[in-house]
């Protein structure tokens, strides 16, 4: 079912005349928080905006986003620090 979906998004995207790399999970959800997560979002705002109960649920969303992941050991560095 996937596939068929991911087929019909690839030919709306290049009908639309978007850029070629685009895919179905360019929007939604996946894209929609890995966005989300490098504006700034403490990990508990994520996870309110994305109706998560776990971090590890939240993780499965996070794609290549390594500027985040950084920015995130940085926020609990200094939380344990407290400087």
């Amino acid at each position: 079912m996937l596939t068929q979906v991911e087929r019909i998004s690839k030919k709306i995207i290049m009908a639309a005349g978007l850029r070629p790399e685009l895919t179905f999970t360019s929007f939604g959800r996946h894209r929609g928080t890995t966005e989300a997560s490098t504006s700034g979002l403490t990990e508990t705002q994520l996870m309110k905006k994305g109706q998560w109960s776990s971090t590890k649920a939240m993780a499965h969303y996070l794609h290549h986003d390594d500027e985040a992941k950084q920015d995130a050991q940085i926020k609990r560095r200094k939380q344990a620090t407290g400087k």
